[in-house]
C-alpha cells in the first residue's frame, strides 16, 4: 500500500477522492440518524410519531423484547409489512436481549460503530487470507481496490438499515479461513453462530467434502448438529419449555411459508425494487401466479445444475488435500457455493462478499476479457451509494419514495445485484471446469 501510494499518482487521486467521500458520507449518515430521532422532519408516509431507529435493528430489538416478555416472535398471516416479521432463529432473539438495556440512541450508535469495525476487519482479514495462502495476484490487486471498498454500496446500505449483512460477511470470512486451515474448533464456532442467523451462509461447509477431506467434514457436521441441539435446548430452557419450543415450531413454519406469503412486486408496481432474486425478477416481468412461481423455481434449478455437476466431478475425483494446500481451488469452490446459495434464495438484497469476490476474481483472472467483465458487471453496483447520496443532496426528500426507495436509483429498475451474482458465478464455474489436474482432481 505504501509503495503504491508513493509510486502511483492515479492511485493517490482515487484514494484521496474516496476518503473525501467517506467523510462526506459519514456526515450524511449523521444527518440521517438525527432525522430518525426528529420524526417531524420525516415524510408523512413514514408515519412516525416518535423517535425511530434504523428498520432492521428495530426488528431485532422487537424480537428481543418479545422473547423477554414471552410473546410470539413470528407473526402469522401476510408479510405485507416486512418490518413486523423476524426472520431468524429464537436463539438470535435471546442473544439480542442485552441491547434492550441501552437507549434507542445508544443502541443505534453502538451498532453503527460495530458495523464500521466489522467492515474494517473484513478488508484486513481478506488481506491476511490472500497473503497467508500465497494468492499473490489478489494480494497485489487488493490495495488498488481500496477506493472501491470505501465506496461500496452494500456497506453503506447496511449502515443505513443496520442489518447484519456486513457482520455475516465477516463471520463467513472467518469460517472460510478456518475451513481452509481445517481448524475444527474455530470452524465449529463460526458455523454454530452462522446457523443461528442465516443458515445459507454455511456454504463453506461443502468445501472439505468436495476436496475429499471426509474425516474433517463429517466431524464438523456432527459437532455442529450437536451444538445446534444444545443451543436450542438452552434457548428453550431460558424461555420456558412451552414457549421456547413453540417459537422453534413457529420458526420452521415461518420459513416454510415465507416464499408463498412474500409481498412480491408485479408489473403493476412500476419498478422492480431492491429484491433482485430470480423469483422476484420473473414475477415482476410476468406477474404473480402459481405458474410464474413454479417457473422461477425451474429457472433457479437450471442455473444451479452446472454447479452440481462441477461439484460431483470433483467429489468423485477428489484431490484429498486440505484447502491450505490448494487454496485457489478451495476459494473457487467456496465462492461458487456462496453465489449458488444466493441464486437459490428468494430474497436477495445484497452481495456482502462482493468486494472480496471482486478483488479475488480481478487478481486471479488470466484474460483481459474476464477482468473487463468482472469490472463492468460489479462497479455499477458497487458505486451506487455516491449516486444515491448525490440524488438526495440535489433532490432532498423528494427523491425518496415509500419503501423507502430512491427514485433515481438504477437498482430499483435493473437487477444489478443478480447481474453481479450470475456473471461471477459463470466465471467461477468455467474456471472450476477447466482447472488443471491437482493430484487426483478431474482434468
Amino acid at each position: 500500500m505504501k509503495q503504491l501510494w508513493l509510486r502511483n499518482r492515479v492511485f493517490r487521486v482515487l484514494l484521496i477522492t474516496a476518503v473525501g467521500y467517506v467523510l462526506l458520507r459519514l456526515v450524511v449518515q449523521g444527518v440521517y440518524l438525527a432525522m430518525l430521532f426528529q420524526p417531524a422532519q420525516l415524510p408523512a408516509w413514514v408515519g412516525a410519531q416518535t423517535s425511530i431507529i434504523p428498520a432492521d435493528l428495530q426488528i431485532y430489538l422487537n424480537a428481543a423484547r418479545h422473547f423477554q416478555l414471552r410473546q410470539d416472535l413470528y407473526l402469522k398471516g401476510s408479510l405485507d409489512r416486512l418490518e413486523d416479521h423476524f426472520p431468524y432463529a429464537p436463539s438470535f432473539a435471546l442473544a439480542f436481549t442485552p441491547f434492550l438495556w441501552l437507549s434507542p440512541l445508544a443502541v443505534t450508535i453502538v451498532h453503527t460503530v460495530l458495523h464500521i469495525i466489522a467492515y474494517m476487519l473484513l478488508y484486513i482479514w481478506w488481506k491476511r487470507i490472500f497473503e497467508r495462502f500465497q494468492i499473490e495476484q489478489a494480494s497485489q490487486v487488493l490495495p488498488w481496490t481500496l477506493p472501491v471498498w470505501l465506496l461500496f454500496s452494500s456497506f453503506w446500505t447496511d449502515l443505513g438499515y443496520l442489518n447484519i449483512y456486513i457482520i455475516m460477511a465477516l463471520l463467513g470470512t472467518w469460517f472460510i479461513e478456518a475451513v481452509l486451515n481445517e481448524h475444527l474448533g474455530w470452524s465449529l464456532l463460526w458455523l454454530s453462530v452462522i446457523l443461528q442467523i442465516k443458515p445459507h451462509w454455511a456454504f463453506a461447509l461443502a468445501v472439505p467434502l468436495i476436496l475429499g477431506r471426509y474425516h474433517f467434514f463429517f466431524k464438523l457436521l456432527a459437532l455442529s448438529i450437536l451444538t445446534y441441539v444444545v443451543i436450542v435446548g438452552i434457548t428453550v430452557l431460558v424461555g420456558g419449555w412451552p414457549y421456547g419450543w413453540r417459537q422453534y415450531v413457529d420458526y420452521v413454519q415461518f420459513l416454510a411459508r415465507l416464499s408463498r406469503d412474500f409481498p412480491w412486486r408485479g408489473p403493476e408496481h412500476g419498478f422492480l425494487g431492491y429484491n433482485h432474486s430470480i423469483k422476484q425478477i420473473i414475477v415482476y416481468l410476468m406477474g404473480v401466479s402459481p405458474n410464474t412461481l413454479r417457473l422461477a423455481t425451474g429457472v433457479k434449478t437450471l442455473l444451479l445444475i452446472p454447479l452440481v455437476i462441477t461439484a460431483l466431478r470433483y467429489l468423485f475425483h477428489s484431490p484429498n488435500r486440505s484447502g491450505q494446500d490448494v487454496p485457489k481451488l478451495a476459494l473457487d469452490l467456496a465462492f461458487a457455493f456462496y453465489l449458488g446459495a444466493f441464486i437459490w434464495l428468494d430474497m436477495v438484497w445484497e452481495v456482502s462478499l462482493g468486494m472480496p469476490l471482486f478483488t479475488y476474481l480481478l487478481g486471479t483472472s488470466n484474460s483481459r476479457f474476464e477482468k473487463w467483465l468482472v469490472s463492468v458487471s460489479f462497479l455499477p453496483y458497487a458505486l451506487l451509494d455516491p449516486w444515491r447520496v448525490g440524488s438526495f443532496i440535489v433532490g432532498g426528500m423528494n427523491v425518496i419514495l415509500p419503501g423507502p426507495y430512491v427514485a433515481t436509483d438504477p437498482a430499483i429498475y435493473v437487477p444489478l445485484i443478480m447481474v453481479v451474482i450470475l456473471v461471477f458465478y459463470a466465471l467461477l464455474i468455467g474456471r472450476l471446469w477447466r482447472m488443471p489436474q491437482v493430484q487426483g482432481a478431474p482434468a
